[in-house]
């Protein structure tokens, strides 16, 4: 009787049991059950693989948000010259130096300056932020934002000031053509605030004006000496860079770069 139970688990009309599974799979699936198994192991390693890369994002992504963080809130200063590539990565474009009678100027610092002035923590500060502005092509007529020619400008700023006093000062962006051509790299150097300024400090709601002269780069090269500049700071919150449209030969078209304050330490 043992045999005969024996007999029948393994052997049902005649066919093994894996013969009866693969026969049930090939009817329910029209495959065969080899078909199948591979099928199945197809799928389990195209599964494990985009997992894979999916991890291999997001850390790759986390890393860069890491390395952003700590440009922006590091404690040391960090030149905007490091933000941008350097000249020999992009395009040359050559500026003819223009002419300017340069404005007489002196050192910003006053030996008048009291106590008051040298403890007063809103004359001694660093600020540091980003760019990102557009220079727009304005038509005589039929002016359309949507179709006008736009170059857009990306790059950093850094500005300290001690006592009142710049100690440093720097702006640096590409200007970048929407047809792609002509990519190059400006930066403000050498600013010389007028004679007749104030000692430098920022307002109560941590606004600040800035008048003077600069020398304007372009891929390194000054294009345009001592020209007569503006530089704005809104609430700790947005940055002003205005270059005078004569001084600069209409290179900005009339128009100011903006960007923001990332970092404002007072």
């Amino acid at each position: 009787m043992k045999r005969a139970a024996r007999y029948t688990h393994f052997s049902i009309s005649g066919f093994r049991s894996s013969d009866l599974c693969e026969s049930i799979v090939i009817s329910l699936c029209g495959i065969s059950f080899v078909d199948l198994k591979v099928r199945v192991l197809e799928e389990l390693i195209t599964r494990t693989i985009n997992l894979i890369f999916a991890l291999a994002f997001l850390s790759t992504l986390a890393i860069g948000s890491c390395m952003l963080l700590a440009v922006l809130f590091s404690g040391t200063t960090t030149s905007v010259k490091d933000l941008m590539l350097t000249s020999q990565q992009i395009t040359a474009v050559y500026a003819q130096p223009t002419d300017h009678t340069a404005h007489s100027t002196t050192s910003s610092s006053s030996e008048g300056l009291d106590a008051t002035i040298e403890n007063d923590t809103n004359s001694t500060f660093s600020a540091r932020g980003l760019i990102s502005s557009l220079i727009i092509t304005v038509p005589e007529s039929r002016f359309n934002i949507t179709n006008a020619f736009k170059v857009i400008l990306t790059g950093g700023w850094n500005l300290s000031v001690s006592n009142g006093n710049i100690t440093d000062l720097a702006i640096s962006f590409i200007a970048s053509p929407m047809d792609g051509s002509r990519q190059h790299i400006h930066r403000i150097t050498d600013f010389r605030p007028y004679n007749n300024e104030e000692p430098i400090r920022l307002s109560i709601d941590d606004s600040l004006s800035l008048n003077g002269t600069a020398d304007i780069k372009i891929n390194d090269t000054v294009a345009w000496e001592n020209a007569d500049v503006s530089i704005l700071i809104s609430k700790g919150k947005t940055f002003t860079f205005d270059p005078d449209d004569i001084d600069t030969e209409n290179h900005f078209g009339d128009q100011q770069v903006y960007g923001v304050v990332a970092r404002l330490i007072t």
